[in-house]
């Protein structure tokens, strides 16, 4: 099941951040991830499964943009089209809501998500060098369809 956090507490922002180091080892610190979600800056898409959170979607609001801050699974729930469904709920928000386009980068080599990303119409827009410690990330984006 998929819940949208709009809303924070200490102890779910402390499971949110542990969620993010277990799959990237790295991840914002739980008071500041409280903090942004509490002021509208950031927006989390959970997916529970026996009432836990298994996978996530990120984002953060910036001017006219939403920035993916990060996607991913827990490896034990993954080829379940977790990220997939996730995504949805993204770009549902997203063709309702004000902003303009979604942003992303993406490791060169993770071919899995830039796959999921293109397939939701996300055009690689460039590089930037060094993004990553060992590696480059490509630039995505997602423009707004106005009839």
């Amino acid at each position: 099941m998929i819940k949208v956090v709009q809303k924070s507490t200490l102890e779910l922002a402390g499971t949110l951040a542990e969620l993010e180091k277990t799959l990237f080892t790295t991840s914002w610190d739980r008071e500041i991830i409280n903090n942004k979600i509490n002021k509208g800056e950031f927006i989390y898409w959970v997916y529970e499964q026996d009432k836990e959170i298994v996978g996530y979607l990120a984002i953060q609001k910036t001017f006219n943009d939403l920035h993916i801050l990060g996607i991913g699974v827990l490896e034990n729930y993954r080829n379940q089209s977790i990220a997939k469904k996730l995504t949805y709920e993204l770009i549902s928000y997203f063709e309702t809501s004000q902003f303009d386009k979604i942003l992303l980068e993406v490791r060169q080599s993770n071919e899995i998500a830039m796959n999921l990303y293109q397939s939701f119409g996300f055009k690689q827009y460039g590089v930037r060098k060094n993004y990553y410690v060992n590696e480059d990330a490509n630039l995505f984006q997602k423009e707004k369809m106005y009839a």
